[in-house]
């Protein structure tokens, strides 16, 4: 097994190479190699299906991606949720608010819990992304995460998931506390990037660890000039009713005064 972990840690390393540095695809394929020799000689490690799965995910091969997938739902049988888990779940739904402009529908919400840590994670699934009409997704999937305290039931942590990296504000913990344990969450326009409170004191940044790397991610400031301009494809036969930019001010971009009740989802 020894061997297969070290075709498994190669495979994270060029992965991660992939997505900090550009898209190469000879990158990703030498990931995919090392991922399909670890399955190999270990072929009931459910990690190492999804990692081929995600992976065959970023080249937008969704069937090989699908097919990985179900491998690891056989070889890690998910669950089913208990009565408290439901209760839980719904008591720590985040209070979601979308740009009063935002024209795409939140199709669907998946809550998964953490098997060992008292996390749950709000999977939130757009109907697209503003600039990926053309990308074989079926839908642009967001995350956000909910950390609390099992016995006190009371949130310590809110992180989303914005554009590859993850941000996190105390501010945000205790709005939560002081609503009922549902953290506010502000979603972008477009492209649904998912912000805590006091987002606009943080400086995003993705961090790769198999690689040692931190990337600067776009803020909404700039995300904002960019939209405001144009939306990456306007042309795209996909894209032939989608707003071709964002009209409006910067303060009708950080507008998000559009409530999305996610316990109706659940």
């Amino acid at each position: 097994m020894v061997m297969a972990k070290n075709y498994f840690e190669n495979g994270e390393i060029h992965r991660e190479t992939y997505e900090a540095y550009g898209r190469n695809l000879l990158i990703l394929n030498k990931a995919i190699e090392n991922y399909q020799r670890a399955i190999k000689l270990d072929p009931n490690n459910f990690l190492y299906h999804y990692q081929l799965g995600y992976s065959y995910h970023l080249m937008r091969r969704l069937m090989e991606a699908s097919s990985e997938y179900e491998v690891v739902l056989k070889l890690d049988l998910p669950l089913m949720p208990s009565e408290a888990d439901v209760k839980l779940v719904h008591k720590f739904a985040p209070r979601l608010f979308a740009n009063i402009k935002e024209y795409f529908k939140l199709k669907d919400l998946v809550a998964v819990i953490h098997p060992k840590r008292s996390i749950i994670a709000y999977n939130l699934f757009w109907e697209d992304d503003i600039d990926y009409p053309g990308d074989n997704d079926p839908s642009d999937h967001e995350v956000v995460w909910i950390e609390f305290d099992k016995k006190k039931e009371k949130v310590t942590g809110v992180y989303t998931y914005f554009h590859k990296a993850i941000l996190s504000t105390e501010e945000a913990v205790k709005d939560a506390n002081l609503h009922n344990q549902r953290a506010r969450i502000n979603v972008e326009w477009g492209e649904h990037g998912s912000l805590p409170l006091s987002w606009e004191k943080l400086h995003p940044e993705a961090i790769f660890e198999k690689i040692g790397k931190r990337i600067r991610i776009k803020d909404m400031t700039e995300r904002y000039r960019e939209l405001n301009k144009s939306i990456k494809n306007p042309h795209h036969p996909l894209a032939q009713d989608w707003p071709k930019r964002f009209t409006g001010s910067y303060k009708d971009f950080t507008n998000f005064s559009k409530y999305i009740e996610l316990r109706r989802l659940l």
